[in-house]
């Protein structure tokens, strides 16, 4: 997978998540258009970089548990 589409995918993550609209983990990954694995395994990868994401039951979406997230910014660094 290109850095771009992992960039892409893990901000509509990020989207999803923060405005607790995920669904269930199938409903989840069928909006992300990506197999329910490799969800688990993008949702392993954000928590191992700091990022607090549970589940709820209730709610049926995933949410941050607390104030820190994946801020990704590109920069022209050229004159």
């Amino acid at each position: 997978m290109s850095l771009i589409k992992y960039i892409e995918r893990l901000r509509r993550i990020d989207s999803l998540i923060s405005m607790m609209a995920t669904g269930t983990p199938e409903e989840f990954a069928e909006k992300l258009g990506i197999r329910r694995s490799t969800l688990f395994q993008s949702l392993q990868e954000m928590r191992e970089m700091g990022v607090n994401i549970k589940y709820s039951c209730i709610r049926q979406s995933y949410y941050y548990a607390d104030n820190r997230r994946i801020k990704i910014k590109l920069e022209n660094t050229f004159p």
